[in-house]
């Protein structure tokens, strides 16, 4: 779910979203090695590092680690001591990631887990500070219940691709990702536990902060 950047896109990565040269070796990965070109923009890394910043967050969850660009992004928001845990269920994608975390100089901050998200988010204690959503999308109702055990009040809720490319508003479009990010959109707006908004970043950020049990 990635379209060539625009050049309003290009003006906001280059001015407020600069990589570095670890980040950009992961863009570069991903082609060489034919990874899905499906990781966040350099915008939204930023926003998502801003975000994991100002709550101070120690815990934070990310399920989806692809080839660890958000990750390096999370991980770099993370207050002194804290620690990502990152589920990716491609052990070929997550050799990548590891690579791109040490060469980014967090692997220190960062627990890589390889296996099925909805068996390894099962098997997590909470609290988490932030749950970062960006998987498969068709499970992001079982994800959500899942997420809801394991995230504090106050702790923050973001789940990537909210627009779905813009199918999420056409209602002849269909799919089983689809569906399941439909379901996740209509649950996140009627549930009273949080408050929440989409930021429109790219392919759409869901940000919700949970002020209720």
């Amino acid at each position: 779910m990635t379209a060539e950047p625009s050049p309003l896109a290009e003006y906001l990565a280059a001015h407020f979203a600069p990589e570095d040269a670890a980040l950009a070796a992961v863009r570069t990965g991903h082609r060489d090695a034919d990874l899905p070109t499906i990781h966040i923009s350099a915008a939204e890394g930023a926003i998502l590092q801003m975000l994991i910043r100002l709550l101070g967050a120690r815990r934070v969850l990310e399920v989806g680690t692809l080839g660890g660009y958000s990750g390096i992004w999370l991980a770099r928001g993370l207050a002194p001591g804290g620690r990502l845990i990152t589920i990716e269920g491609d052990e070929g994608h997550a050799a990548h990631a590891r690579a791109a975390f040490e060469r980014a100089g967090v692997a220190d901050r960062v627990d890589l887990r390889c296996g099925e998200a909805r068996d390894t988010m099962a098997s997590l204690d909470g609290p988490f500070d932030a749950i970062f959503l960006d998987a498969d999308k068709a499970p992001l109702p079982e994800y959500l219940d899942l997420s809801l055990r394991l995230l504090r009040v106050g702790g923050l809720l973001l789940c990537d691709n909210t627009f779905m490319d813009g199918r999420i508003a056409d209602p002849d479009a269909d799919g089983a990702d689809l569906r399941g990010m439909r379901e996740f959109n209509r649950r996140m707006a009627a549930d009273r536990r949080f408050t929440t908004a989409v930021i429109p970043v790219r392919d759409g950020l869901l940000a919700a902060v949970r002020v209720a049990p």
